[in-house]
């Protein structure tokens, strides 16, 4: 359960009281991160975020964001130096395709089949460094790394954490505003420090420059011509021409894209550095000074000892294809290849029947299946690829999952169908060889046409058909399944798996908790590991010391890295229920919230409660239980059964409200027949009123918020509730110290407005001690009945005040708040936690009436002459 943090604190005006007792929260989605603490911004909120903006537009020297490289958060790369960054883009150079001349023997990745071009079809985020997140973190979108805090600037797809199957990975950037301009505004500056000369500036560096047009204004389904321009327009101050830049760089290569709409008319413009084929990049050196020798492929698998595999090829008769054509090689290790043969050959000794029953027997492959398998057309550099990109082999176009992992030693840890790739970029004259660490099956099968097609997996599939999520997979996804066994199944309680199984109550929950939106391969496991599932929920995962793998502490991966075309799949010997798919007395004892969980067991209102879908429980602390006035609540219901059952409704309301629904002055309607809560939210930031809260229920504090369970949620708060039963006016009657002010307002108009049911006030009520040390013309002033009105006025809130929403005073910020008369009060809490308000001190807080809300003050407060106070010049600010 997350709970508030310590921020100053200043009041919120009211609004407009709602009524949420209907509020079916599972349509609405609701970041429960964010929580009441951050609603919707105001124009102040908007205008800060524009300031930021125009600021970091105007630092830019490139276009409007000329942000142009990532170097500085990427272990791959190496410092960008000043020329990199202030290099003149020539636009008028860059109009034509203008490609220069690589190696004679060079044939372009791009033209690999069934494939875009590898060279710029994908911009690289940085990486981040590992070394400062405990643990490893193995949640890299699809396209890149992440950086290690989220950039503010940003568009995440929306996904509401909690929402079941969002399970798009990529995200939305703005161009130029991806956190790629290393130093800000001072790291032109020290960059330049560095190295004069850029590395791509050196010698046997190859250009690739290209130009492409996207004409808005071009007809549907014909190609709008090169340089195209409308000849009528209409005049638009904004969008006569703007440049947007992107550059990054890897080891082997620096590029630039840049985006010009000029009119309408958007081109874009790519330019590429890279060593030129045959010739690599030496530290320290500008250029590629490096000669690779470069031999046929073959050769090359000679001097790697990758002689297994090739022996395989020669054997297989295949070897003149690998002399005659261009080709990239995923070659096993020796070891591996042993290790596989050796597999093959306990298969052999196994019948058909038996053999079915072995969950590899897919592995089973033909000479020629194994060879293709491995091998692709063309050159694959390893370093062009991003993370979740689908390559294609050879063996009738199976799919080839290239993964990226970062690692604590500031490098990455590449994937070939979750096959650790041991050493990339072999060169060869006609070829690129990389080692693999294993020996990569044919992929045919989706994830979901595995889970359909294994019997180990067919209580998994009831419950994926059962809650419909077996649709939620998508052909073109990035999914990892930790599926339970039948096996796993068979562990829970008959009642549990049978619900489970059915696709009762949380059945979508639980499953989803063992799906995650990327591919988690098992070798990028190391130590203790995290990750997140669809639901946004965390996933620890661990490898200990005797290479056994866990998920969650509480099931083990039994079987690792069955590949799909649209992902991996690891079996488990346990089906995992996460805490936001408990039952709500479970999840109160998780809380250590005990003295409610065993007033319901008392109340006999298990079940109910545990039955429950789509509420929200306010449950008091054990420390609320503690207090004398919920001591004298349980007194007076002692052990009677249906006064237990009440109090228990009380806390409890239909509807799901998790802390962003919250509105103030929200009347929620409990199961105690429909008795009303009242919610009040408070500001707890000065200036930014509107940004973040502090919510009160019957004005006890939510301390703890959006513990998720089984179709609802639970709010901690510090106090017990109860409901009100009286008006203020009813209250001031019913109270001794409240005597003399009876007296005074008996017969006038503030009888009446606090005997009125249908508003929503606060009521600073003088006690019979305050009233005794007025003198003697005061007195005299409160015996005057209309003078008595216009004073008392100012001692009506025309809000809900809470005691604790009343934060401290803050010098140069006035918290104010509106009264029945024309003056305002001013409110804080002092150092020694006195709550003042106007020139008085709270002496006793938050008597709840059925129409607000009463306070005991020392002070009465005479209408005053108000002044507004400036210091050199400036006024201060009142909220």
């Amino acid at each position: 359960m997350r709970h508030l943090p310590p921020f100053t604190e200043t009041i919120k005006g009211n609004k407009t009281g709602t009524d949420l007792s209907t509020l079916n929260t599972r349509s609405v989605k609701c970041d429960t991160y964010s929580s009441v603490f951050l609603p919707n911004s105001n124009m102040l909120w908007k205008a800060f975020l524009l300031s930021a903006l125009l600021a970091l537009g105007a630092q830019a020297r490139d276009g409007l964001f000329g942000f142009q490289d990532d170097t500085l958060f990427s272990p791959w790369s190496d410092l960008a130096t000043a020329e990199s960054r202030n290099q003149p883009r020539d636009i008028e150079t860059m109009t034509e395709r203008d490609r220069e001349p690589l190696s004679p023997d060079y044939k372009d990745p791009s033209e690999r089949k069934n494939e875009e071009p590898v060279l710029g079809s994908k911009p690289k985020q940085p990486s981040f460094d590992e070394s400062l997140i405990p643990g490893g973190v193995i949640d890299i979108p699809a396209g890149g790394f992440p950086p290690i805090f989220g950039d503010p600037f940003r568009i995440p797809n929306e996904r509401p954490v909690g929402g079941i199957f969002d399970f798009d990975s990529d995200e939305l950037g703005i161009p130029g505003l991806n956190g790629q301009n290393p130093g800000g505004l001072f790291g032109s500056f020290f960059s330049s420090l560095g190295e004069l000369r850029p590395w791509w500036k050196g010698p046997n560096v190859c250009i690739e420059r290209e130009e492409s047009t996207d004409d808005e204004t071009a007809e549907e389904g014909r190609e709008s011509p090169k340089n195209e321009t409308e000849t009528e327009e209409v005049p638009n101050f904004f969008a006569t021409s703007v440049s947007l830049s992107n550059c990054h760089q890897t080891p082997t290569k620096y590029e630039c894209v840049t985006k010009v709409n000029n009119h309408g008319v958007v081109k874009t413009f790519t330019v590429r550095y890279k060593c030129c084929y045959g010739f690599a990049r030496q530290d320290g050196s500008s250029g590629c000074t490096k000669r690779v020798e470069l031999k046929p492929v073959l050769e090359t698998l000679t001097d790697l000892n990758a002689n297994e595999f090739k022996k395989l090829i020669e054997d297989n008769g295949a070897g003149e294809r690998f002399k005659n054509e261009n080709l990239t090689l995923f070659a096993p290790l020796d070891q591996s290849m042993n290790e596989y043969n050796e597999k093959m050959n306990q298969f052999n000794d196994l019948n058909p029947t038996d053999l079915r029953k072995k969950s590899d027997f897919r592995s089973i492959l033909s000479t020629d299946e194994l060879i293709w398998n491995h091998v692709t057309d063309g050159f694959v550099d390893l370093t062009e690829l991003v993370n979740e990109e689908i390559i294609y082999n050879e063996n009738k176009n199976n799919s080839i999952r290239i993964n990226n992992y970062p690692t604590q030693n500031y490098d990455r840890l590449v994937t070939a169908n979750c096959k650790r790739i041991a050493k990339a970029n072999n060169l060869a004259s006609n070829g690129i060889v990389h080692l693999v660490d294993g020996v990569i099956t044919p992929v045919k099968e989706s994830v979901q046409d595995i889970i359909r097609n294994d019997p180990r997996l067919s209580n998994l599939l009831k419950v994926l058909e059962s809650t419909d999520l077996l649709k939620k997979f998508k052909d073109e996804g990035h999914y990892t399944v930790f599926a339970p066994t039948n096996e796993a199944f068979e562990k829970l309680e008959p009642s549990t798996r049978d619900k489970l199984l059915k696709g009762e109550k949380c059945a979508k929950s639980i499953i989803s908790h063992h799906v995650t939106a990327h591919t988690v391969c098992s070798v990028a496991i190391i130590g203790n590991s995290t990750t997140h599932n669809v639901d946004g929920e965390i996933l620890n995962m661990e490898r200990t010391l005797d290479d056994q793998l866990n998920l969650e502490n509480k099931a083990k991966i039994i079987e690792t890295d069955i590949m799909g075309t649209n992902g991996v799949i690891h079996l488990i010997d346990a089906v995992i229920i996460p805490e936001s798919a408990l039952f709500i007395n479970e999840a109160l004892k998780n809380e250590n919230l005990t003295k409610f969980q065993e007033i319901i067991e008392r109340a006999g209102l298990t079940d109910e409660i545990n039955n429950l879908d789509n509420a929200t429980v306010f449950a008091p602390s054990d420390e609320a239980f503690k207090k004398e006035s919920a001591k004298k609540i349980l007194e007076e219901i002692g052990d009677d059964q249906e006064k237990l059952k009440e109090f228990v409704r009380y806390h409890t309301v239909q509807g799901k409200i998790q802390s962003c629904d919250m509105n103030n002055n929200a009347i929620l309607k409990s199961l105690d027949n429909d008795k009303p809560l009242r919610v009040n939210l408070y500001s707890t930031l000065p200036i930014f009123s509107n940004i973040l809260f502090k919510a009160t229920v019957n004005c006890a504090k939510v301390s703890g918020f959006d513990e998720k369970t089984c179709g609802s949620v639970i709010h901690e708060v510090n106090r017990v509730l109860a409901p009100p039963k009286q008006s203020i006016l009813q209250v001031i009657k019913g109270d001794p110290k409240y005597s003399k002010i009876q007296k005074i307002i008996e017969g006038t108009e503030i009888e009446d407005i606090l005997g009125q049911e249908n508003r929503t006030i606060t009521f600073l009520a003088p006690t019979d001690e305050t009233l005794a040390a007025l003198d003697e013309d005061q007195l005299k002033s409160l015996e005057d009945k209309d003078k008595a009105v216009e004073i008392l006025k100012t001692h009506i809130l025309t809000e809900i005040l809470c005691c604790t929403g009343v934060g401290p005073q803050t010098w140069g910020f006035n918290s104010l708040v509106p009264t029945l008369s024309d003056q305002n009060l001013q409110i804080g809490r002092t150092g020694s936690h006195q709550i003042r308000i106007g020139r008085g001190v709270v002496t006793s807080c938050d008597n709840l009436a059925t129409n607000g809300v009463v306070h005991s003050i020392n002070k009465v407060f005479f209408p005053t002459r108000q002044v507004t106070t400036n210091v050199g010049g400036y006024f201060l600010f009142d909220f």
